[in-house]
C-alpha cells in the first residue's frame, strides 16, 4: 500500500479543514475518499468544495455501504458520538484518528480503548498541541532531567476566550447532556493532555469550579485544580474562559533549575549546584553562595500542525512510524476532567484511578437538573 484511502465523518468546522487539507493533498499518503455529511448545506458544501471522486454520504452507516473504497477514517463528530463512530470503525476493519475529547465521559472511552486494542489497528488522537516547538522543549528538558527533581508546577490558561455565540453555535455545547461538560471538556483537553504529557497523572485531584461563572449554564468555563504526585510534588492548574486578558504561562519548579513559560518565550533558570545538594552543604543561611544562570528562548508563531499529525497518521499505518498522540492515551485528559468535575460536585479531594462508574451516576444527576431548568 503506498497511500491510505481516508473518509472523514462529520463536516462540521474542523472536519471540512482536514477535509480540505486532504482533498488538497497537504498531508502526504492520506487520499480522501469520502466524507459523512448528515445535513443538506454540509453535502452541498462538500459536493461544492471536494474533488468529484470524492463520495458524499448521509451517514456512517451508509459510508460502510462502501467500505472496500477507504482504509482509515478521521471522526469529527460531537464528543458523545466518538465511541461509538470509532469502535463501529475497528468492528469494519478500519484505523482510526479521533478529534479531541475521546468521549464526553471516561466510561465510554475507556470501552472505546478496549475496542481499539482488540482490532489491533492503528487508533490515533488529534492532540496537536504536543507538535508545539514550545511543549516539545519542555517535554526534552524533562526528559532530560535538566531540571533535576519537579517539587511544584504551576499552570494558568486564559487563552480560549469564549463568547455566548459560541456557546450556542450548537445545540450539543456547553451542556451535561449534550457536550457532557464546558471548558475542561472542550477547551482544556488540549492543555490537559500537554500536562499529563508533560507530567504524567496525579495521585490524587480536589477541584474548585463555579459552574456558569461568566455565562447562563449550568457547566464550567473556569476551573482551579489542585493536584498531588508522588515525593510531595504539587500542582496547580487554572483554566478560565471569561477572562479577557489573554494568559498563558506554565511554571515548573525542579531542584536544578525553574522554567517558566509565557506565551511563546521560556525563562530557564538553572543552579550550581542544585538546590538539595546546597541545602544540606552551605554554610550560609539563605542564596548567597548559589550561583544562577537565566537563558531565555523565543519560539517563533507557527501554524496549527493539523497536517503534521494527518501525516503521522498515514505513515504510521504505512510505516509503523510511532503516533505522536496515541488514541488510547486521550483517556488521560478525559479522566483529569472527570475526576475534577466530581471532585467539585462532592467538594472532596479524589483519588485516581478514577471510578466511572461513581462519576456516571453524579453526571446523570446534574444532567436531570439541567433538564428540569430548561
Amino acid at each position: 500500500m503506498q497511500e491510505v484511502r481516508a473518509a472523514v465523518i462529520g463536516t462540521g468546522v474542523m472536519g471540512r479543514k482536514y477535509a480540505q487539507m486532504i482533498a488538497e493533498g497537504k498531508v502526504g499518503a492520506l487520499r480522501l475518499t469520502a466524507v459523512v455529511c448528515r445535513s443538506a448545506g454540509a453535502q452541498q458544501w462538500a459536493k461544492d468544495t471536494l474533488p468529484d471522486t470524492v463520495r458524499v454520504c448521509p451517514s456512517a452507516d451508509q459510508l460502510y455501504d462502501y467500505a472496500e473504497e477507504f482504509d482509515a477514517v478521521l471522526v469529527v463528530t460531537p464528543h458523545k458520538t466518538h465511541p461509538a463512530l470509532v469502535m463501529q470503525a475497528f468492528a469494519h476493519g478500519k484505523h482510526v484518528l479521533c478529534d479531541k475529547p475521546s468521549a464526553n465521559a471516561l466510561a465510554p472511552a475507556l470501552e472505546m480503548n478496549r475496542a481499539a486494542k482488540e482490532s489491533g489497528l492503528v487508533f490515533a488522537m488529534m492532540f496537536h498541541q504536543r507538535r508545539y516547538k514550545k511543549y516539545m522543549r519542555l517535554k526534552k528538558l524533562l526528559d532530560d532531567g535538566a531540571l533535576g527533581e519537579i517539587k511544584r508546577v504551576q499552570l494558568e490558561n486564559s487563552r480560549y476566550f469564549r463568547t455566548w455565540m459560541y456557546h450556542r453555535s450548537g445545540s450539543w455545547r456547553s451542556s451535561w447532556a449534550g457536550e457532557g461538560g464546558g471548558a475542561l471538556l472542550n477547551q482544556g483537553q488540549h492543555i490537559l493532555d500537554i500536562w499529563q504529557w508533560l507530567f504524567g497523572m496525579p495521585t490524587s485531584i480536589y477541584a474548585v469550579i463555579p459552574y456558569g461563572k461568566y455565562n447562563d449554564f449550568m457547566v464550567d468555563d473556569e476551573a482551579t485544580l489542585l493536584m498531588e504526585y508522588p515525593q510531595q510534588r504539587t500542582a496547580t492548574f487554572i483554566l478560565s474562559t471569561g477572562e479577557g486578558s489573554y494568559t498563558e504561562r506554565l511554571e515548573i519548579v525542579g531542584t536544578k533549575g525553574t522554567a517558566l513559560l509565557e506565551e511563546d518565550t521560556l525563562t530557564l533558570h538553572t543552579y550550581t549546584p542544585d538546590t538539595e545538594t546546597y541545602r544540606r552543604t552551605a554554610d550560609c543561611t539563605e542564596r548567597q553562595q548559589l550561583t544562577e544562570t537565566t537563558t531565555t528562548e523565543q519560539f517563533a508563531p507557527q501554524a496549527e500542525p493539523y497536517p503534521e499529525m494527518l501525516a503521522n497518521f498515514a505513515d504510521a499505518i504505512l510505516h509503523g512510524t510511532p503516533l505522536t498522540a496515541p488514541g488510547v492515551e486521550g483517556v488521560r485528559a478525559l479522566e483529569l476532567t472527570d475526576a475534577a468535575y466530581l471532585s467539585a460536585w462532592l467538594g472532596e479531594k479524589l483519588t485516581l484511578p478514577l471510578d466511572a462508574d461513581r462519576f456516571e451516576q453524579e453526571l446523570q444527576k446534574h444532567i436531570q437538573e439541567e433538564q428540569a431548568n430548561g
